[in-house]
């Protein structure tokens, strides 16, 4: 909640908007998708539920919206309450919904971060970790009729002093983390927690968590 509460503070405007007039209900239409689908092209709903969107310096809540991962587009419910909109992502500071804050940071190559893009902030501490939402499909044929299957291919990165490292597996997380392995690795042994796919970003948040109690 801390760096929730901050966001919003540093916001120049709080819930200043005039019906339809308002800028974030200036953007374009959202196309849904009309082909056969299977999994979900957008991140844990798909439907529309509340949240807030920091929009050119001006915070908006409630509002209903969700996220297209697949599209990249941030998708409001318009000011009619029938179409949907999507939002400019030039203009995004943050949003939040269904418990993520997502924030947007540009590549930075001295600080080793190799994407622009919005950042679900997982943790928030004395270290930071990350996560890029991505969606991708392949193309299936079944009974003579293509069908695109959605997954996710999500990438975490760890923030540590001045740099980012991105990590994929136990060892690069243990190595940012070395002074700190025993700990961790005990802690998701009681917990039954691996960093194999399903359960990697549970257990670097484990991990993270650890690290940071034990650091200040």
């Amino acid at each position: 909640m801390l760096i929730i509460n901050q966001v919003k503070q540093s916001i120049k405007s709080y819930d200043q908007y005039s019906g339809a007039e308002a800028n974030i209900y200036n953007g374009k239409e959202y196309i849904p998708y009309i082909f056969n689908k299977e999994g979900s092209p957008f991140f844990e709903k798909d439907s529309l539920v509340n949240g807030w969107v920091s929009y050119g310096g001006h915070l908006y809540q409630p509002i209903r919206m969700q996220y297209d991962v697949a599209r990249n587009q941030v998708v409001i419910l318009n000011y009619d309450q029938n179409s949907k909109i999507y939002l400019r992502n030039e203009i995004i500071d943050s949003f939040h919904f269904l418990d993520h804050l997502f924030i947007p940071l540009k590549e930075n190559l001295k600080e080793n971060l190799d994407y622009t893009g919005f950042y679900d902030l997982l943790f928030n501490g004395n270290i930071r970790v990350l996560a890029i939402r991505q969606k991708s499909y392949k193309e299936n044929i079944r009974d003579n009729e293509l069908i695109r299957v959605f997954y996710g291919n999500d990438q975490f990165y760890i923030y540590k002093g001045d740099k980012y490292y991105k990590v994929k597996n136990k060892k690069e997380v243990f190595k940012i983390f070395s002074n700190k392995k025993k700990e961790i690795a005990k802690r998701l042994r009681e917990q039954n927690v691996k960093f194999k796919k399903d359960d990697f970003e549970k257990a670097l948040l484990i991990a993270a968590t650890i690290y940071n109690q034990q650091s200040y």
